[in-house]
């Protein structure tokens, strides 16, 4: 049988999971391990990664894709619980943008917006606005410029829930961005 531990040089632990891993595989697809894997670092001369912050689930999505190309929407597993269905995709945007994974930023993009397609008007929205704004940076518009198009979209509808309402009420940079792009959809044509 194929002994896992015996192939890989590497061992990524997530919140206290254990996942063997291959220094190679880690550092042709990113800056972030091929730095952190340098033996100058205390990471890279014992080859062991610990992750305590964040998503579990998001990590194991971003190493599933370093090894695949690709990751899963839904993951059953009795060690992580998964995230709230328009916080997953995010989550591992903000982690690839940590891992200077372009590609998987692109893929988790495209998710992320399939998945506010249909769930745009559910109660966990305002959460899931609050978080994009959170987790990424003001440079990075991908995932703002999404939920600012999807709000000015649906202004009407989510203007009529009080959650909707609370998160407008709480100002910050969304405001903004949600008024300017308000302002862009009813300034008349000239």
């Amino acid at each position: 049988m194929f002994n896992e531990e015996k192939y890989s040089d590497t061992t990524i632990i997530i919140h206290g999971i254990t996942l063997h891993a291959h220094r190679l595989v880690l550092c042709l697809q990113s800056p972030y391990f091929m730095k952190a894997l340098q033996v100058a670092f205390a990471e890279g001369s014992m080859r062991i990664i610990e992750f305590q912050e964040g998503s579990r689930i998001a990590h194991w999505r971003v190493f599933e894709y370093l090894y695949t190309g690709n990751y899963s929407d839904g993951l059953s597993s009795k060690d992580f619980e998964e995230d709230p269905e328009l916080c997953k995709d995010l989550r591992v945007y903000a982690l690839a943008d940590m891992f200077f994974l372009e590609d998987l930023k692109a893929l988790a993009l495209e998710k992320f917006k399939r998945n506010l397609e249909e769930l745009w008007m559910s109660d966990s929205f305002p959460e899931c606005v609050r978080e994009v704004y959170k987790s990424t940076y003001e440079r990075d518009r991908a995932l703002r410029s999404v939920v600012v198009e999807v709000a000015a979209t649906h202004a009407h509808d989510l203007g009529s829930k009080e959650i909707f309402k609370d998160l407008i009420c709480e100002g910050g940079d969304f405001v903004v961005d949600y008024f300017e792009k308000l302002l862009y959809i009813i300034e008349p044509n000239d």
